[in-house]
């Protein structure tokens, strides 16, 4: 690509010879060597002020289009987290149980006087804190926002009440987002100054549970959040940082004067504004507010440190009863790249200016000392180089007239698509060219512009192979088109492997697609940004692959919050035994369910045994958990059972010689024996009873096992709580190979009056 650049530049300073200009004789001379080195001189430096102008003009326009970029970055963040907080809104809004439990509340809170309540109200809040802290740790994941249940427009909050004696009965007016809400029964959302609080707030309306009848409203869920997660986002998009400022009439009426001081909130510059937020810890957004006076202009450039930086500011409406002016959000960005690029071109054309005035001075004054004169100069042999340049490239380069008629081709060009022959019209469609791609090149050739294209042409030996082709117009002395150089790389190799790449890649994506594991990458030096992920990540956890390559903490910020510390600390694969890891934990899909996977991994190493990568596998585990469960609760429900029931129940392992041991016994069974189950386990019929006992009860067993049944009898035993009859029930146990393995007995005492 260098080469034909360079050969596009050097054919088109000489394109303006055309054949009808008369050469001169190489013996002509041009009087007047010192007034062409003043011409030189000029012309050198007029083309460098025009350079730097140039520079200048693109530096303006890239710091216009990083203030545009910011501005809507900006904008972008303060909508986003609008928009956030009406779905955490709303989520909580429409559960059941906050439903249920405010609609409650507000009845309450009137029966025990209004304001906070008495007893039962507290009661009601800690049960309402209790239902809505798992969803609001899962919707929240660490965010800095608030939230808020009120039961009526006079903004008492029900989880944090307020003291009417200390807000005064200016707190309603200080909510218009409230009122709004409970007059409209409509969510509603937008920047408001509280006492204790400033930020973005959404207010959704609980309706009360009445399937019934008529809803009504009975309270609202507010969720806010400040400038901290806009923030977060600028400075993790693009390195800046913001603040907001509050209109000072505003931060002084309505913010506590405790709450300002507790939170630094003090006024900038001429006092206009007041900052709201963190610590300022950013340099460029530090010299900016030390710069803002009275209300900030939409952008302004400004150095500090020795650094260069871009601010912006955009107007956010406050909410409030009557107009005023709005609060304002102050973002920085630094700007050091644009002006060390504009910088570094400076210099570079400055330097090229030097050069070339230097270099024509030396030429101009050699060629003097050859011809013996100060004033007297040959011309130069620029055309003679220009057809050596021609012919030596490697590129296929041909010159046609304005009709399509070959007039000169180089070798490079016979070589690749064979003579030419001279005054036979081709035209553009015997070249490749239709459509609307025919349209802009004829388009371009007719406004004198240069064109850019790809075509398919017919190479000397009888194949096609695709072209990258540049047209150049050359104008005459009236300045009107009437030659076309055309320029012709081949680019059909390029396409070709690029074409066998891309379908190898998608043979993988359609192989990985169809496994029923999503397989996923990560470079080990940035383990919260995925490298790769197969596509059937969409259908079964329902995040699309392109949204998790671009944004980084996916997996953390998915995690289900019970599973978080466990599942972090697994996923440190320094401890990993063998460069493997096997875990189980719960992700969240994006409608809030969470689905429960099994993650295979391994990390890889470089050849100097570094960590390199890690790859791994997610496997749907939700059937199997369910499973287990299920197990296990019929191991609880069989264990409550046989421990339960008042009959001795007892188990008995056949072993292969045909000896018994017992393996178990029930609670029952040890106080109606008064055999310890410990000392029961794992003996046999000999090491617990007495030698008659013993072999009265190895009878029976044997008795069942030949029978093959059930058998039920009466026997009298000797144990340690005494000597009794028991009425016995012996039933065998096959294991898979259809092989007695163990026999289930129940034995009842038998009431002495009871009839034999």
């Amino acid at each position: 690509m260098g080469g034909k650049c360079e050969i596009i530049a050097g054919m088109e300073g000489l394109g303006t010879m055309d054949e009808t200009t008369p050469r001169s004789p190489m013996h002509r001379r041009r009087p007047g060597l010192r007034g062409v080195w003043l011409m030189v001189l000029v012309g050198w430096i007029t083309l460098g002020i025009l350079g730097a102008l140039a520079i200048e003009e693109e530096y303006e326009q890239a710091v216009s289009a990083r203030a545009d970029r910011l501005l809507q970055t900006a904008g972008f963040a303060l909508e986003s987290r609008q928009a956030e907080l009406v779905r955490i809104a709303r989520i909580l809004a429409r559960d059941e149980r906050v439903r249920s439990i405010l609609s409650r509340a507000r009845a309450m809170v009137s029966l025990e006087g209004g304001g906070g309540g008495g007893k039962e109200s507290a009661r009601l809040r800690r049960e309402l804190a209790h239902a809505v802290t798992p969803i609001a740790t899962e919707l929240i994941r660490g965010e800095d926002r608030v939230m808020q249940f009120h039961l009526g427009p006079d903004a008492v909050s029900f989880l944090r009440v307020h003291a009417p004696a200390r807000f005064g009965d200016k707190l309603a007016s200080l909510r218009p987002l409230l009122t709004r809400v409970y007059r409209q029964g409509e969510g509603a959302v937008g920047f408001e100054i509280g006492r204790v609080y400033s930020g973005f707030r959404a207010v959704q309306p609980v309706w009360a549970p009445n399937p019934g009848g008529a809803s009504r409203v009975v309270g609202t869920v507010e969720v806010g959040t400040g400038i901290t997660p806009i923030d977060r986002y600028l400075s993790s998009s693009l390195g800046a940082s913001a603040a907001l400022l509050l209109p000072a009439d505003l931060a002084k009426e309505n913010l506590w004067a405790e709450m300002r001081r507790k939170r630094n909130i003090e006024p900038i510059g001429s006092g206009a504004y007041y900052l709201d937020g963190p610590a300022v810890d950013h340099p460029g957004l530090a010299a900016a507010l030390r710069l803002v006076d009275g209300s900030p202009p939409a952008r302004w450039r400004f150095q500090s440190q020795g650094g260069q930086w871009l601010a912006v500011s955009r107007p956010i409406p406050v909410n409030r009863q009557s107009g005023g002016e709005p609060a304002r959000l102050l973002a920085v960005e630094s700007i050091d790249d644009l002006h060390l690029a504009r910088q570094a071109r400076l210099v570079t054309l400055l330097t090229a200016v030097i050069v070339l005035i230097g270099l024509t001075s030396l030429a101009l004054w050699l060629l003097s000392r050859s011809q013996r004169t100060r004033w007297m100069v040959v011309v130069d042999q620029t055309e003679a180089e220009r057809d050596a340049l021609f012919e030596l490239s490697p590129q296929p380069i041909e010159l046609t007239d304005m009709q399509g008629r070959s007039l000169l081709a180089n070798e490079a060009f016979q070589r690749t698509f064979g003579p030419q022959e001279v005054d036979v019209p081709l035209g553009w469609r015997t070249r490749g060219l239709s459509g609307l791609q025919l349209e802009a090149f004829e388009h371009a050739i007719a406004r004198g512009e240069r064109w850019n294209g790809a075509l398919k042409l017919p190479a000397l030996h009888g194949w096609a192979g695709w072209f990258r082709v540049q047209v150049v117009p050359i104008r005459d002395e009236s300045g009107v088109s009437a030659r076309l150089w055309w320029f012709f790389q081949d680019i059909d190799r390029e396409r070709r492997a690029a074409a066998v790449a891309q379908a190898d890649r998608d043979r993988l994506d359609a192989f990985l697609a169809a496994s029923p594991a999503v397989i996923y990458t990560y470079l080990a030096q940035t383990p919260d940004r995925l490298e790769y992920v197969s596509a059937n990540i969409e259908e079964i956890l329902g995040y699309t692959p392109d949204a998790l390559i671009d944004g980084p903490d996916w997996w953390e910020q998915t995690l289900h919050p019970d599973d978080r510390d466990q599942a972090l600390a697994e996923a440190d694969f320094t401890a990993w035994p063998d460069d493997r890891k096997r875990s189980r934990y719960r992700l969240l899909r994006p409608d809030g369910s969470a689905l429960w996977v099994t993650d295979h991994a391994r990390l890889l190493r470089d050849v100097a045994g570094r960590p390199e990568r890690v790859v791994g596998a997610l496997i749907d585990s939700q059937a199997t958990v369910a499973l287990e469960s299920r197990l296990a609760e019929s191991e609880r429900l069989y264990r409550s059972i046989v421990e339960g029931v008042e009959e001795a129940i007892f188990l008995v392992e056949v072993g292969n010689d045909g000896d018994f041991r017992f393996l178990a016994s029930n609670p029952a069974h040890e106080r109606a024996t008064g055999l310890s189950r410990d000392t029961l386990a794992g003996a046999t019929p000999e090491d617990v009873l007495s030698a008659e006992n013993a072999r009265h009860v190895v009878a029976r067993y044997r008795r069942c096992l030949e029978e093959g049944r059930a058998i039920r009898y009466r026997e009298t035993l000797d144990l340690p709580t005494g000597c009794r009859e028991w009425r016995t029930t012996l039933t065998p146990i096959r294991d898979e190979a259809g092989r007695f393995k163990l026999i289930a007995g129940v034995a009842v005492p038998v009431d002495p009056n009871e009839s034999a």
